[in-house]
């Protein structure tokens, strides 16, 4: 819910301030969800039930493994919120920049990622590590090495900060993290064992179980972060906007 207050005096500033409760945030993340997850089965329906591989572009626009398209879009736009939530949490930490630093880190980490979602950064660095690495060795990582040894490096530096929160954001942003792994390197993994295991290619020979692959896998994606980023407005008690006007 959106609530406002203004309080006025004569000759002195008016100030408004404005609430988002931590329940609109949900039910909107919520809402953003389920249509993207509809979209994309509604895309599935009409490719391999109607045999509609285009369906008047309807499929290449909400088919969560797209690129550059409303999923693609939504998911980038979600990261980036994200980070922009972190970057307002350090702004009203009280105490020194040692104190606001790490809701810092954090909002750098997400905007990258928001980056990586538009650009496909993963995927480079996927075909420079196989190219790099052994054949045969693990043959179905990728950005996965990379990513999650800079991941285990800033959480060595944050561990202090991370244990003095309060216990029920620890446990959220834990389930969050929990569920975007899972999405983004666990299920990335029985894909792709998938598509090797049938001689398949990923990219131009998808399949109705691939597809319900990267439904699950998006899915966990987005709900991860859909979870961090309610957590932090939960720590908040809502977002608070005020402005003053003199009139």
């Amino acid at each position: 819910m959106v609530s406002s207050i203004t309080t006025q005096q004569i000759g002195r500033p008016t100030a408004t301030e404005a609430t988002i409760s931590e329940r609109s945030v949900a039910k909107a993340l919520i809402a953003i969800t389920l249509f993207l997850v509809s979209a994309h089965i509604a895309a599935l329906i009409l490719k391999y039930g109607l045999g509609r591989e285009h369906a008047f572009g309807f499929v290449g626009t909400f088919h969560m493994d797209g690129e550059m398209n409303v999923p693609s879009f939504m998911s980038s736009l979600l990261l980036f919120s994200t980070a922009m939530m972190a970057f307002f949490t350090a702004a009203v930490t009280p105490g020194d920049r040692r104190s606001k630093l790490p809701w810092l880190t954090v909002g750098l980490v997400f905007v990258l990622l928001s980056f990586d979602e538009n650009i496909r950064i993963h995927e480079r660095i996927t075909n420079s590590m196989r190219a790099i690495l052994p054949e045969g060795f693990m043959p179905y990582t990728g950005f996965e090495i990379p990513y999650l040894i800079v991941m285990g490096i800033i959480g060595l530096f944050m561990i202090r900060w991370y244990l003095n929160l309060h216990r029920s954001s620890q446990l959220l942003f834990a389930l969050s993290g929990f569920i975007f792994v899972c999405g983004a390197v666990g299920l990335e993994q029985v894909a792709s064992v998938y598509y090797d295991a049938n001689g398949l290619a990923r990219a131009g020979e998808a399949t109705l179980v691939g597809d319900v692959f990267v439904l699950i896998e998006e899915t966990c994606e987005i709900a991860g972060v859909s979870l961090f980023l309610y957590a932090m407005v939960r720590r908040l008690g809502g977002i608070k906007l005020a402005s003053a006007d003199t009139i």
